[in-house]
């Protein structure tokens, strides 16, 4: 079966078918496990599609240069009104991140500075290939670097170890392993009658006959194929993957803040997938809207990146509130395809950059520090003198995560022609 022919399955069954708050919640929400969930590791993957600011996410504060070029959109230092979240005297969360604060404090978000691929390409579509494939561009390599870990470690009889919660596979997960691609908004519980509608008409097109018995019968349909057997196989699964995702849990349930895209939601889904202990390892979801070339900075419901970040850093927090008893078992990684230009432009945004910043979230993270090289914004310490510089490669957080987190074995290859640091970032706790 082909990785194509289930993710188009999959995908047409299911598209038919605040800081003092945090803060104060910090330790109670992201204390040690009580009593840890015994689950295999897993990794929950979000893409910032369009190219995230990393500047204005990530403010460093202290460097001069970066209010020289942005004198409209930048954010004020710490003791500023609307200033930044001091994280260590050097950088400082954009005032949107309020729900990234507890998560620092618990030691359990670990922002990597310069990170990126390392092409002088600006194109977002190019840029999303070589990230999610795990190649650059000369490579042949068309797989995706979370579906090369799977065929590395297929085994078992899980039914769900990799999900993205989109309508279509990330190039992240597109290769040999199979993986479902579900949408959010056709598994809520509230269309449950109309899903069970879609999914009962597919039955009768996938359906297994009963045997028919008799001189020159057979037992199977003479058109009987592999898509056909695939088709069943797609549906019995997205069945058992509605139930879980509308099985409330007992007790008190945590409840997600509402956020443009539906992040809040699809991390809501991926926690009640992953408590359900079904195996799953690899969840990926993707959010638009970073392509700000507009309408940065200034504060208020105008700030467009602001607005976002504030709805980003309050569904992950809650995630990990949510999971909390199994938070040493997850990582989240939250990457872009680029940063953005250091200077502002005439409208108030920024455009296509190069460097940017990349962050790993969890209990397992070796957190409450910034990761990586920071080059600055000095004249001569940019990249082409208008981007950050990449001095991270995004492989090497891919590298760390797969083999420190998800343990895959040393001898597995996820990156073609890649060789990693020889001093790790040591973004993961030895112990």
């Amino acid at each position: 079966m082909s990785t194509t022919r289930r993710e188009v399955l999959a995908a047409g069954a299911a598209s038919i078918a605040g800081l003092s708050v945090y803060s104060s919640l910090a330790k109670e929400a992201f204390a040690g496990p009580e009593k840890e969930i015994a689950v295999k590791p897993a990794v929950v993957c979000i893409y910032l599609r369009g190219g995230n600011d990393a500047l204005n996410t990530l403010v460093p504060y202290t460097d001069g240069h970066y209010y020289d070029m942005r004198p409209n959109i930048a954010i004020q230092p710490p003791d500023k009104e609307n200033g930044a979240i001091d994280l260590d005297g050097t950088f400082g969360l954009n005032p949107g991140l309020t729900g990234f604060k507890g998560l620092w404090d618990a030691k359990m978000l670990a922002p990597i500075v310069n990170c990126g691929v390392p092409s002088a390409s600006r194109s977002h579509f190019a840029m999303q290939d070589y990230m999610e494939q795990g190649r650059m561009a000369k490579s042949s390599v068309r797989s995706g670097w979370l579906n090369r870990y799977l065929q590395h470690t297929a085994g078992g009889d899980a039914d769900f170890r990799a999900l993205a919660l989109q309508s279509r596979l990330p190039r992240s997960l597109r290769g040999d392993f199979p993986a479902l691609a579900v949408a959010p908004s056709r598994m809520n519980p509230a269309a449950k009658d109309k899903d069970s509608d879609v999914l009962t008409l597919f039955d009768k097109l996938y359906k297994k006959p009963p045997s028919m018995k008799g001189p020159g019968m057979k037992a199977e349909r003479p058109d009987e194929d592999d898509l056909t057997a695939n088709g069943r196989t797609t549906l019995d699964s997205l069945r058992k993957l509605a139930e879980i995702l509308q099985q409330k849990p007992t007790g008190k349930e945590v409840r997600y803040p509402a956020s443009a895209g539906g992040l809040g939601q699809k991390l809501k889904m991926a926690a009640r997938l992953l408590k359900s202990g079904q195996g799953v390892e690899t969840i990926a979801l993707d959010w638009g809207g970073w392509d700000h070339h507009i309408q940065e900075g200034g504060g208020g419901e105008q700030d467009r990146i602001r607005v976002m970040l504030s709805q980003m850093g309050l569904a992950c927090s809650t995630f990990f509130e949510d999971i909390k008893f199994m938070r040493n078992k997850v990582t989240m990684l939250i990457m872009t395809e680029f940063g953005r230009t250091n200077r502002e432009n005439g409208n108030f945004g920024t455009d296509h950059g190069h460097g940017s910043v990349m962050w790993a979230i969890g209990g397992k993270v070796n957190g409450g520090k910034v990761y990586g090289n920071w080059t600055g914004l000095a004249p001569g310490q940019t990249y082409q003198n208008r981007d950050l510089l990449v001095t991270t490669d995004w492989r090497q957080v891919f590298e760390e995560t797969m083999r420190d987190h998800m343990k895959l074995h040393p001898s597995k290859s996820l990156f073609d022609n890649f060789t990693p640091a020889d001093t790790k970032l040591g973004l993961f706790k030895t112990v």
